[in-house]
């Protein structure tokens, strides 16, 4: 392994205005465990892997940008089965988008947490995340 290198993306840290109720939200619908806990902040994991970090602030920002007057989202998640997943968040009246199967690309769709940050979701079989 080269040394003094980026290896990957450890967490990414998004905006709440309730810091309880949106760690809540993402371990009931994603099964996050938290941790490091502390005043205005924790951290979202999944088993041992770090996901998001969650910081409460009392501005109206959020994890999302335009183009073209178009909102996107910074984060997209990975999943093994989409449709699953999708059907889930759906039932739990999750704001979702429909799936888009872009063909080699994989399958997309997108979702709105409880703050209004979107997230991208992604499924594709020859990911190395597998």
């Amino acid at each position: 392994m080269e040394v003094g290198r980026i290896l990957g993306i450890a967490y990414n840290v998004i905006p709440v205005e309730d810091l309880e109720k949106s760690a809540a939200w993402f371990v009931k619908h994603f099964g996050f465990n938290i941790r490091n806990k502390r005043e205005g902040y924790l951290s979202l994991f999944r088993d041992n892997r770090p996901i998001l970090d969650l910081i409460q602030s009392e501005n109206d920002s959020r994890a999302i940008f335009e183009v073209h007057h178009k909102k996107r989202w910074v984060i997209t998640f990975f999943t093994n089965d989409i449709l699953s997943l999708h059907n889930y968040l759906k039932s739990e009246e999750v704001k979702v988008g429909n799936i888009s199967d872009e063909g080699k690309y994989g399958k997309f769709f997108v979702l709105e947490d409880i703050d209004g940050n979107l997230f991208d979701v992604w499924e594709h079989h020859d990911c190395e995340l597998i």
